[in-house]
């Protein structure tokens, strides 16, 4: 009984995977894989150039989003 579940699984498991790997087929196709909107607009060396020897408080009157 065991094996016999264990079978069962297996052929579960294989079927998403199919799916799974068609699905990706047809994203691929359209030109977006994986599509990521986020374009950051701050780079780490530069804030810290910038807000370096301000302390929390100074940060918090300043009031920007990063």
């Amino acid at each position: 009984m065991n094996e016999k579940n264990t079978e069962i699984e297996q052929i579960d498991e294989n079927k998403l995977i199919a799916e799974r790997r068609k699905k990706l087929s047809a994203l691929r196709e359209n030109g977006v894989a994986f599509p990521n909107q986020f374009r950051p607009q701050n780079k780490a060396a530069e804030l810290h150039e910038k807000y370096d020897e301000l302390d929390s408080e100074e940060l918090a009157e300043l009031g920007e989003k990063v």
